[in-house]
This record gives C-alpha cells, structure tokens and sequence, in this order.
C-alpha cells in the first residue's frame, strides 16, 4: 500500500497524473500579474483625486526605486530608497504608506483567485496543474494507487471529524470594514473572469470595482481603539455567518458527488459529523482581565440569538421548497400530536401577518405544517435569548421556555421525521436538497454556531483554591495545611478525597473577603455552570488550563468545576505549552489515568475521551524551533502510548499559531506530518488571527480550506506511515540539543539580549496598533513573560524572523560535520514530519532580509548592543546555506512554487515599508526621550506600515 509520504508527494507534483494533451488554459502567473495591475492603476488613479498629482507620483517614483532595488539587490540602490523615504514630508508618507499597505492586502486578495482561477480551471480539464489535496485526486490516489476500495473511503468519510477552533489572538491587523471591502473586490475580480460578459456588464464591473476600491481608500485603516473581547466574538461569529454558514453544507454536496464519481452512491449519512466550530473569543481569559464572567455569559447568549436568526432564515426557505403533498402514514401522525396553536410569543403575530405562511398553512401540506411548527419554536427561540441579551426581562417572561429549542434532539426530530417521510415516498432527489443542507448545519453549527472554549492559567486556580483551603481550615489551624503550602503528593491525595466525597468544599455565600482575582474566578465556574442550565448543555466546549504542568491542576479544576454542578461537565483540557510540560506530559497523563474517580469520571461524563492540547508557540520560544517541533511529536507519540495502555481514547488539541515560529503553516503537510496513531479519526486544531481570513475570506477560499482539512485527515488515517529509520530519530536528537543549546545562548544567555530585542524590533509599540484585546505580557520580565504572539510578530517586522531558524543553522551544519548530510537531503524526500519542518523553515527564511534588519540595528539600536545583531544576520545566512543543503534547493521555496509567487509579487511593495517604519519608530522614541508625545502622523505611519508588513508577509502572528 503507498505511504502517506508518497501520496503528499506524488499529488503535489505539477504535471503527474494530468491528462494527455491537456494544455493550460490559466498562465501561472500572468493573469495575477494583469489584475495586480490593474488595481494599482485604479488606486493611483483613486490617490491622485483624493489626494493630488503630487502624492500619487511621489507613490510611483518610490516603487520604482523600490522595483530597481529589488532587481538588483544593489547596496547603492538601497540606500537611495532609504534617502527618498526620508526625505518626504511625515503627512505625505503616511499617505503613500496607506497606498502601499492597501496594495499588500490587494495583492492577497488577487493571489487567491488566481488560485481559485488555476483551480478552477484543473477542473475543467483546462490545466495540467494537480491540486495535492483535491477530493477528486485524492479518491483516484487512495483507490488506484493505494488500492483501498471506495467502501473504505466512504466509511472514514462518515466516521472522521474535523473541529476548527477559532480564536482571539490579535494577529489580524486589517479592520473588519476593510476586510469586508476587500472580500467584495475579491468577488468583483473572480466575476470580471467570465467570458459571456456583455460590454455593458463589464462596465458596470468596473464601476463597481472603482466604488469598492474609493470606499477602501477613503476607510481609516487604523484602528483607533483597542477591540473589546465582544468585539472579538462578533469577529468569529462574523465568519460562521458569511462563509461557513453555506460553505459546509454546499461543500458535503461536493463530497457526495465526488464520492458517486467513484461507485459509492450513498451520500454521507445525516448523523456524519465531518466538521464542528468552536471559538475562544469571550471565554479566553488568560492573561486577558477584560474577559470577566459577565463577557462569558453574553458571548454564549449571542451565539444563541444569532443561531437561531440563521435557522428561522432557513426554516422559512425550506418553507417554499417543501410544497410537496404527498407524506408517509408515520408522518401525518406525528404532525396530529404537534402541540396547537402555534407557540408564539403573545403579541407576535401582528408583526407577521404579512409574512408568507404565517396566516395559514392548508393540511394538504403537510411539511410545511411541521416547518410551521418548526418556524414558530425558532422564532420564540431568537426573541427570548435576543430578550435576555438585551436585559429585557418583561419579554423573556413572556415567552414559554418549553415553546424554545433548548437541545439539538429537539431541533433534528421534525427535519428526520420530514426526511424519512421523503424517501418513504421515493422522494429522494427532494429529500437531499435543502432539507439535507439544514440537517448538515444542525450537526455542524449546533444551537449555538460556535461551542466557547474557557481558558485559564494554572495558577489561577491554585491561588483560588489556596484562598477556599485558608478559609475552611481557619487560617492558622495547625491540622489544615493551605494548599499554596502542599506539595504535589498532598495537594493530590487532598483533591482525590474531596472528589470522592459528596461535601461542598464552597460555603454557599462563598469565600468572604476573596481577592478580586479568587473571584473571578469563582464567578467563572459559576457563569458556565448557569450557561448549561440556562442557555444550552451544548453551548461550552473545553475547559482549557493553559502553563498546566502537573495533574493536581487537572484535579483542581475538576473540583472547582464540582462546586457549581454543571450539567454535563465540561471536559477538562491541559495546556502543554513549554519545552518540561511536553518532556513531562507522559507521566502527568499517566498519573492521572491511574486515579480511580478520574478514570471513572472519563468514562461516564466523557465518552472515555482525554482532550490533551499542544502549544506550538510558548515551547518554540522556549527552546526554538527544532526543539519544540521535536518535542511535540515525541510527547504526542508517549502520551498516546500511555493512552493505549490505560484503554483511553486520547485526543490532541493542537494550538497552533499564524506564523511557523507558533506553528503555523499549510495545514494539509502539518496533519500528514503527525506521528501515527495521534489524529485518530478526530482533529481538534485552532484557526487563528488572519489565518481566519487566508482560509475562510472567500467562499471559494473556505471550500478549499474544508476540502484540505478532510483529505488530509482521511490519509493521515487510511495511508501508512513512512517508517522512522532509527538513524532519523537519532540525528533529531542531536540536532535538537545542538538547536537548543545555541538558541538558549542567545535568547536567555545574553544579559542583554531582551534590551537589544527591544530596541531592534518594534514590540515596545506594538500596543499602538489596537488589534487584541489582550496586554502583550503577562508579567513584567524578560523574554519568558512576553506573550509568544507579541514575540514572534516583532521579529518578523524587522524581517529578521528569529524565533523561526535560530539555532537551525547550527544543527544542520553539525549534523553535515558529522557525516550526515545526504542522510538529511534522504529524511527530506522520505519523511513527512522532516519534509513538512524543513520546507516551512524555507518558506520563512525567503520573507526574511538581512540588509533590512541592518538597518533596523543601525538606525534603532545603541551601537555598543549592534554587535548582536551582526552575529545574528551571520546565523541567518548560515542557515540560508545549510537549509539549501538539506533540502537539495538551489533557490529557497523551489519546492513551492505557488508561495515563492506570492512572495515575488509583494517584495517590491515592503521594502519601502520597513524604511517608513524604521523612520516612524526613530520619531517615537525621540519624542519619548525627549519627554513628548509623537505626532500623530508619526503614529499613524507606524500603525499603517505595521499593517502594511503583515499584510504583505503573512503568517505574521
């Protein structure tokens, strides 16, 4: 049977397996080129109305200079873009700074329809270009090379789940106004793509795209204050709402034709769970003192009222689909018990009489009888969260709660009930039409479209649980030790005891004179211990512990949860986020499966499921990234051992970040690269900051986002794993320990690194930009109390990107020094975990300029700190080499072509950014040091040229 390796591989490259005498109808790059240039022209043209001849030619003569740069990677003519940079006026910078950065999002947008454009025209037999994780492609693979049957296929289909959390982290710099601009130019673009046209069609395009484009233009890019977390969850719902809503029922469609194209004529089954969405936004408290109690209760309560908005929506065009009058015996029954007359809200129908079937529904229709039953409940189901959100109390009590969905089950029985009388009637093509669609949303979106995942530190809870143990043992009563003062043998077997026991640990008046901080989060289990009563037992996900590094904080948890009584309780999830969690993991997770009440407690509250999440950013800044990425597999790999010995279904929760230096990257190579027996049918994995938007932004976009995930997955479970030569296991040893020893060095080695980094880097402002609702720090301190995000994000502004190679050069030249240089070009070719680290390290290291940095160091950092800087661009370009190597590429991102694009299109674009930047943060800090505040202009030109970069870099946070 083909390898997993093999399958990546041979789908992946470019002309295998097209077929014969098909010719490309797309250029690869030409048409982006076209419509890069055309965007341009308008902007110019938008700029030179706006803002005058003189700041659109200013724009022009910049990006020539720039272009020549960029061609000639001539010193000489770097510096005279430096020179020109410096010497425009601060107001007319920040205008043509805007230009630039409206042009990287521009260009991002034109980069994924060409995409989709490539994409589409494959399909129909126009292009030789094989997409590697194409459903088609990957059904052909898996029954004609791999030689599984298409049954096998059709039961992973209907037995795997892939879960997308989507979180608050604040790595999407563009505004919520402009993205939606840009989505709607994105739109324009793909239109102006057809070929039947009228003339006066495409003027009305253009016009269009003119509109879009002043409204871009004329739309304050900077943000001015700081989102709040309910801004960030009207951000998540946002994307359910405008892609996701229709993008997964209208992609499962696509799944159960392409399944037909290969003999298996059965769609997926109604109860198949391929994809669940979850969200952090409102429920991630961690090192965030704005997401309180309150913010918890009103995030669920809103995804509740805007569920039930979508359902009622689509209950009522389901409404004119199912005319149809003929029904099942069992059916007619089932309409004669529904409860009569309709449950609406006292009042309500004066508002509706208008509305189509509101006034009467003849009994010769009998489905639409049932969605008028259906109708109604919804209905009574959106006002009364709408009520309770808004404070509006009188109303909620108006409303009967028995006439609200308040379980799934409630919701799905008339919709099965109606699709089993459909193809008892041999209704069929009827029944797998809108109906399908509304069950395929049930199942994925639930009642509440995002399940809100808590999240706390650790040592939150210790504090909390130090401050109940002091109250309840009286202070200084010698036979009752405060839990600060236990050590990790007696804070377990105090736990284990309090659990088995049936006595409140919390007097009912709580804790008096609690600190604010104990009772926060007190007041946390207490608001979601009320939301499952309250709102929906479906509503929470995951109780997430992030810095968890031992099992009493998993059993702390669980009492605390115990005190409130949720129903059901939430599963407990610890966070491994360093480099000694993950080295710890196997025997924390051991300890805890070999207590009685926690096993027991696993079986019958959580379906014999542990949850165990992952973090890619904390540990890569911890030892680098060679370590952290070795150390997660090796943990990944134990704990499931661990698992399996213990007869315990193990689930990983990967928490991975935008950028390669927290993770990121494309996810279709991270899922094949997992050790085996570790994805397990059910991938839990995090979406985060402007990732949201490079996936789910189109339609298009999110149709293929969806499609990578579940090829991915579906290999990953049904392909063999390439096997781990033992050589392998040891050269990552080495060069893990080589890696990490020289990043320590550095990063914490030198006494003054943390005040070099803050001077070379702009992470002293990033606070300015307003895009999260989270303080960068947890603490005041060094490198170990900045938040990974803040770390990551300001070494890529200063086109350094440190946190992704430090240390990688170094290992890769040892290892070469010990002999084992086509070893490691052998581990590339047939190993997918080295293959998948390797080729991400060179995607990275392409966006990375070390003239740039250079300039960041002499215009920015006093000149006895420079030094570390000239050793680190030293380190970069011997990583630059040793990557090549390994990786057998003469130029970097050789083997991805499509990403050394989109590289190429932007680089011209950002060079004049990082000089704009460089010269805005020189202004800051004299103002600063002179004790003044910046001009706003300054200001202003440093958000927009922040903005600008990540934008045009990506994967920036």
């Amino acid at each position: 049977m083909e390898s997993r390796l093999h399958a990546s591989t041979t789908l992946s490259e470019g002309n295998s397996g097209a077929p014969v005498g098909r010719v490309d109808s797309v250029h690869f790059i030409t048409p982006l080129q076209e419509n890069l240039r055309d965007v341009t022209r308008t902007l110019v043209g938008i700029v030179e109305q706006h803002c005058g001849a003189e700041t659109a030619a200013a724009f022009e003569h910049m990006h020539r200079l720039s272009r020549s740069y960029d061609e000639l990677q001539d010193d000489a003519q770097f510096q005279k873009l430096a020179a020109y940079v410096e010497s425009l006026p601060g107001e007319m910078l920040v205008k043509i700074s805007s230009m630039f950065s409206n042009l990287c999002n521009l260009s991002s947008i034109a980069d994924h329809v060409h995409r989709i454009r490539r994409r589409r025209a494959y399909e129909r037999g126009e292009s030789s270009v094989l997409i590697h994780y194409g459903l088609q492609e990957t059904f052909e693979f898996l029954v004609d090379k791999a030689k599984l049957t298409p049954q096998q296929i059709y039961l992973e289909l209907c037995t795997q789940t892939v879960e997308m959390v989507l979180t608050a982290h604040p790595t999407q710099s563009v505004r919520r106004s402009l993205l939606n601009k840009l989505h709607n130019i994105g739109m324009l673009l793909m239109e102006m793509d057809r070929k039947d046209l009228t003339p006066i069609e495409r003027a009305l395009l253009v016009t269009r795209m003119r509109s879009d484009m002043n409204a871009l233009w004329r739309t304050d890019e900077v943000r001015r204050s700081r989102p709040t977390p309910q801004d960030e969850a009207r951000s998540a719902l946002n994307v359910i709402t405008t892609t996701l809503w229709d993008a997964v029922p209208r992609f499962l469609r696509y799944v159960d034709v392409a399944l037909q194209e290969i003999g298996v004529n059965e769609p997926l089954p109604l109860d198949a769970k391929p994809f669940a969405f979850s969200s952090w936004a409102g429920g991630d408290r961690d090192g965030n003192p704005f997401v309180t109690s309150q913010v918890t209760w009103d995030v669920v309560l809103l995804h509740r009222f805007r569920a039930a908005d979508l359902y009622l929506e689509a209950v009522e065009t389901l409404m004119f689909d199912l005319s149809l009058h003929y029904c099942s015996d069992a059916l007619r029954q089932y309409i004669d018990q529904l409860p009569q007359p309709p449950l609406l809200a006292q009042g309500a129908r004066g508002t509706l009489m208008y509305r189509e079937f509101w006034n009467h529904v003849p009994p010769t229709e009998p489905y639409r009888q049932v969605l008028a039953h259906v109708r109604d409940r919804m209905r009574n189901t959106r006002d009364y969260f709408g009520a309770v959100l808004s404070g509006n109390q009188p109303l909620a009590d108006r409303i009967d709660r028995d006439s609200i969905y308040m379980h799934e089950a409630e919701f799905l029985e008339p919709l099965r009930r109606m699709y089993d009388s459909l193809i008892a009637e041999n209704d069929v093509e009827v029944a797998r039409g809108g109906l399908v669609d509304l069950i395929r949303r049930l199942q994925a979106f639930g009642l509440s479209l995002l399940r809100l995942d808590v999240r706390q530190e650790a040592d939150r809870h210790t504090e909390a649980m130090d401050a109940i143990t002091r109250y309840i043992g009286g202070g200084d009563d010698p036979l009752f030790k405060p839990y600060s003062e236990m050590n990790e043998e007696e804070r377990m077997a105090f736990l284990t005891q309090v659990l088995r026991g049936r006595r409140p640990l919390i007097p009912r008046d709580g804790i008096p004179g609690a600190s604010e901080s104990v009772q926060a989060v007190l007041d946390t289990f207490a608001a979601c211990a009320r939301i499952t009563h309250e709102v929906s037992a479906t509503a929470l996900g995951a109780y997430i512990i992030s810095m968890c590094m031992q099992p009493s904080d998993v059993l702390c948890v669980e009492v605390l949860q115990r005190e409130y009584a949720p129903a059901p309780p939430q599963r407990v999830v610890p966070l491994l986020e360093t480099i000694s969690a993950l080295r710890s993991a196997p025997q924390v997770l051991s300890t805890l499966l070999q207590v009685p009440w926690y096993r027991e407690h696993l079986r019958t509250a959580h379906h014999n499921v542990q949850e165990v999440m992952i973090g890619y950013s904390d540990s890569g800044k911890d030892g680098g990234r060679i370590t952290s990425t070795w150390e997660l597999y090796l943990a990944q790999e134990r704990m499931a051992q661990v698992a399996r010995e213990h007869d315990v279904q193990l689930r990983f929760f990967h928490g991975r970040g935008g950028t390669v230096g927290r993770g990121g990257g494309p996810q279709h190579k991270a899922i094949l690269s997992q050790p085996p027996n570790t994805i397990n049918k059910y991938l839990r994995v995090t979406v985060q900051g402007e990732v949201i938007q490079q996936n789910f932004g189109m339609p298009a976009l999110a149709d293929r986002t969806l499609e990578a995930y579940t090829t991915a997955v579906m290999q990953h479970e049904l392909l063999p794993t390439p096997s781990v030569q033992p050589q392998w296991r040891d050269i990552m040893d080495r060069m893990s320990q080589v890696s990490c020893a020289k990043y320590r060095s550095i990063v914490y080695g030198l006494d003054d690194f943390v005040r070099y980094f803050r001077q070379a880097t702009p992470e002293p402002e990033l606070g300015i930009l307003n895009i999260g609702s989270r303080p960068q720090k947890r603490r005041e301190g060094g490198v170990e109390t900045l938040r990974a995000i803040p770390w990551v994000f300001s070494w890529s502004q200063n086109r350094l990107q440190l946190p992704v190679w430090l240390g990688i050069g170094t290992a890769l030249r040892d290892a070469m020094e010990r002999g084992h240089g086509e070893e490691l070009r052998r581990m590339h070719r047939e190993w997918p975990f080295f293959q998948s680290f390797l080729d991400l390290i060179e995607m990275v290291l392409a966006k990375a300029d070390a003239r740039i940095a250079a300039k960041y160091d002499e215009e920015l950092v006093e000149p006895a700190l420079r030094k570390h800087g000239a050793e680190l661009r030293a380190l970069l370009q011997e990583t630059i080499v040793y990557v090549k190597k390994a990786s057998g590429a003469r130029r970097l991102m050789d083997n991805d072509r499509m990403q050394q694009r989109a590289i190429d299109t932007r680089r011209s674009w950002l060079t004049p950014m990082s000089l704009a930047q460089i010269r805005a943060l020189r202004e800051i800090r004299e103002s600063q040091r002179a004790g003044q505040e910046p001009g706003t202009a300054t200001v202003d030109l440093f958000i927009i040229s922040a903005k600008a970069l990540a934008a045009g870099l990506q994967n920036t946070g």
